[in-house]
Order: C-alpha cells, then sequence, then structure tokens
C-alpha cells in the first residue's frame, strides 16, 4: 500500500504541478514505478477518503444559498469569489483543497490502477468475487467522478448536439504518458453510462460497510445520468430498481428535531451510498452561507422539512437538513426517496400522470403532516418543486438548472453584492466553467468556449 501512496504522490506532482509535461496526464518517468498485485491493496486504494468526495463547483454556483457580504468580503480564495458571481476564473488558486477537477482525475486514475491491477490479478489466477468487487468499484468510482466534472464544465446533454458538443479528457488506463485528448459530449456519457452498466454487473448486492458501492449504487447513478440525459425510460427503470431494492423512505414524523443536526447516514434506511461535497470552498459552508428565503417559505405549513431542515436565528436562516450529520462537506449521495422523485417525473415526461400522482403521494406521506389533495393538471412543476425542497443542498440544483434550461424552463440565477446585481442566465456559456489554465497549457486541449 505505501507504494501505491507514493506512485500517486508522485503523480499528483506531475499532474497538477507546474511542469512541461506536453499533456496534463502526459508525465515523464524514470523507470517502471511498482504498484502492488494484492487485491485488498487495491481495495484499500480506492477506500482513500478523497475518493469519497465531490467537486463542490456546482453548489458554489446553485444560488440556493448566500454569503452576506462580510463573509463575502471575507473570502480568502479568489477562486471561490469567482465561482460565486459565475465569473470566469482561471481555476489556478486552490482553496481549501483541491478543485473539482484536479480532486476528479485524481480518483479516476485511482480507478484505474485498481482495474488494472484487478485485471492482471484475473489473468494469472481466475475470477474472485473479491477481483470482481475491486473492479466493479473501479468502474463505478471512475463514472461517478466523470459525471460530476460533465454536469459543472460541459454543456447540458442534447442527444441532437452531444455528438458534436465538447466533453471530457476521457482516461481508461493505468498510463499517465497516455496523450490527453478532449471527447464529444456524446462519448463522455457513453463511457459513463458503460462503466455503470459493468460495475452493476460485477458488484454484490451487500456490502459490510454502506460506504462501498453495491449493484443499487450504480443503479442509483444510472437513475440519475440517465435522467440528466432525458432519457426518461431508463431513469425510471433504475429508479424502479432501487425503489425494490430493500430500502426505505425515512418517515420524518419520527425524526427528533432537538439536535442541532436531526439526520445521519448510519442506520439512515433511505441512503443508497454515502457521498459528500468536497469543503474547498468556503462558501458553501453551513456555518456561513444563509439559505434563500423565497425557497424557505414554498415549504407550507404542515411540511416536516420546514423545521427539521432549516434554523432561523437572528444571524439569518440556516441549514441543517443535512443527512451526514453536518460534520463535514455536506452529503450529497442518492437515497431512496430521490429514486422516488425521478420516478414521479419520468412517469408525469412520459404521459402517466396518475402514476406520477401516485408515486409522489406516497413520497410526501413520509415528509407532510397530512397530504393534501393536488390536481395532476400540474404533476410535473408539482414533482420538480418538490425535487428542489428535498434535495436541497445535495450537488444536484445545478446540473438541474442546466438539464432544465435546456427544455426551456428558463431558470435564472442570482446573487446581489452591495446592490450589484449578478446573474446567469439560461444556457449561458458560463455555467460551463473554464478548465483550470495550467491544465490547457500543458495539454493543448481545448478550452470552453466565451
Amino acid at each position: 500500500m505505501k507504494k501505491i501512496i507514493i506512485l500517486l504522490s508522485i503523480f499528483a506532482a506531475l499532474l497538477f504541478g507546474h511542469s512541461g509535461c506536453t499533456s496534463f496526464l502526459d508525465v515523464k518517468s524514470d523507470g517502471k514505478l511498482a504498484v502492488p498485485s494484492a487485491l485488498e491493496d487495491y481495495l484499500a486504494l480506492l477506500n482513500s477518503v478523497d475518493n469519497k468526495l465531490a467537486g463542490a463547483e456546482g453548489e458554489v454556483m446553485s444560488a440556493d444559498h448566500h454569503v452576506p457580504v462580510e463573509e463575502f468580503d471575507a473570502l480568502f480564495c479568489q477562486t471561490n469569489r469567482d465561482l460565486y458571481l459565475w465569473e470566469d476564473s482561471p481555476m489556478l488558486q486552490e482553496c481549501d483543497g483541491s478543485g473539482g477537477w484536479a480532486s476528479a482525475y485524481k480518483n479516476i486514475y485511482r480507478a484505474n490502477v485498481a482495474i488494472s491491477g484487478a485485471q492482471s490479478f484475473e489473468k494469472t489466477n481466475g475470477v474472485s468475487a473479491l477481483s470482481a468487487d475491486v473492479k466493479g468499484q473501479g468502474f463505478f468510482n471512475r463514472a461517478i467522478n466523470l459525471y460530476e466534472l460533465a454536469q459543472v464544465w460541459c454543456e447540458a446533454y442534447d442527444s441532437k448536439t452531444a455528438g458534436s458538443a465538447l466533453g471530457l479528457p476521457l482516461k481508461i488506463t493505468d498510463d499517465f504518458n497516455e496523450k490527453t485528448v478532449r471527447s464529444s459530449l456524446k462519448e463522455t456519457f457513453d463511457l459513463i453510462i458503460d462503466d455503470l452498466q459493468t460495475a452493476s454487473l460485477l458488484l454484490p448486492s451487500k456490502q459490510k460497510s454502506i460506504y462501498w458501492a453495491t449493484k443499487a449504487a450504480a443503479w442509483a447513478y444510472l437513475a440519475r445520468v440517465y435522467l440528466y440525459m432525458h432519457n426518461y425510460e431508463q431513469a425510471k427503470f433504475f429508479a424502479d430498481k432501487c425503489i425494490s431494492a430493500g430500502f426505505s423512505l425515512l418517515d420524518y414524523h419520527h425524526i427528533n428535531g432537538a439536535p442541532a443536526f436531526p439526520f445521519s447516514e448510519d442506520n439512515n434506511p433511505e441512503v443508497i451510498y454515502p457521498r459528500y461535497l468536497t469543503t474547498a470552498y468556503y462558501s458553501v459552508s453551513i456555518k456561513i452561507s444563509r439559505m434563500d428565503s423565497v425557497l424557505y417559505n414554498s415549504y407550507e405549513d404542515g411540511d416536516l422539512r420546514r423545521s427539521l431542515f432549516f434554523n432561523k436565528n437572528a444571524n439569518g436562516l440556516f441549514f441543517r437538513g443535512d443527512y451526514g450529520g453536518g460534520l463535514g462537506g455536506s452529503f450529497c449521495g442518492p437515497t431512496l426517496a430521490e429514486m422516488y422523485l425521478i420516478r414521479a417525473e419520468c412517469n408525469a415526461r412520459t404521459g402517466n400522470a396518475a402514476e406520477a400522482y401516485s408515486t409522489l403521494q406516497k413520497f410526501l406521506a413520509h415528509r407532510l403532516d397530512k397530504v393534501q389533495p393536488f390536481s395532476e393538471d400540474d404533476i410535473l412543476s408539482k414533482i420538480l418543486q418538490e425535487r428542489r425542497k428535498e434535495l436541497l443542498r445535495r450537488g444536484v440544483r445545478y446540473g438541474d438548472v442546466k438539464r432544465l434550461n435546456k427544455l426551456g424552463a428558463g431558470i435564472i440565477l442570482k446573487r446581489i453584492i452591495r446592490d450589484k446585481e449578478y446573474l446567469l442566465n439560461p444556457n449561458d456559456s458560463r455555467a460551463n466553467i473554464l478548465i483550470p489554465q495550467n491544465v490547457v497549457e500543458r495539454s493543448g486541449i481545448t478550452q470552453n468556449p466565451r
């Protein structure tokens, strides 16, 4: 394991430092770098704390929260300030940790090392349950990191233009001397889907720890990805598989609201896979960021989330509904509740309003004192409203804004600093943030257009 750590340290220094390499994954080594062959070591590699973290850039830009002007002035990191106001940033300055691009590609490299190691092991020793699990974890981790990157750095998915739209550099081997090229958006999402499908076949149905991915975790991300791609039949198919996988909706009627943070992922029957946003950006800290008051007021009387999700005091409106218990980065993993909302939205979009209504009613029975009747005629807007309220600060809002604006939703994000209004208009190119400048300079890949 020590050799893996040394290898990754060398890789990170060359990959993300100011080197003269021709590609941001094209580094020259002086000899063969040794890696271990024990499957347990590859699992340990994938068990890195960093491997459980998702980039927070999208959450910074989501506009469901804000910081007071004095807190904005105190932000020490210019990258954070730029992202907060949707201004182009060279993304050179690390804030309180690596940015999403760097951390995701390090995670992707770990995944490729594990996949390659397990495949080499199987050539000599044959396939085992452990080797299959190692490969499954590798494919799963590669896919979810690519998906999180694509939502922030690429334009929203449109099947009509995805073949020509810019995607991500796709790294599928552990050879970091490989030349870096930028794929199309279609190729990017084809790989994400293929990796998750492969992972779902390799991963076990149950794990000893909730922190290891299972088949259901792969299905949940497939539901997320297909929804983002507007493939509602497939999104519903995989949401249904998760709903049938033995998880339960958390009944908010039985949640003790006395603690500062009422929720935890431990023994939470809704949690399909725990994942957390990085704490690199101070503006999304639940200790200083205030929640949008208009959004707060959309939680009607009798909505249990109104008190369980928020703390309103003299200093403002704060979020306390983190499923991670407020201990670090915000929880952003998939839950059964999200799968119900995906199922409901997909039914509504494919003309099955009655089934969408029934699904939403069942979900809301676990969130409201009493579910009031609502019209099937307005079912889609009701579902989208509940999705926003339920998945608050889960790292999904920014992706939702981009996919919904692609459908003509016309969502404008707005922030105000010293009476100056900053806007991100629908389908603005600034929604696809710039690739870090040093990456573009070293690799020669195409920067996002402006």
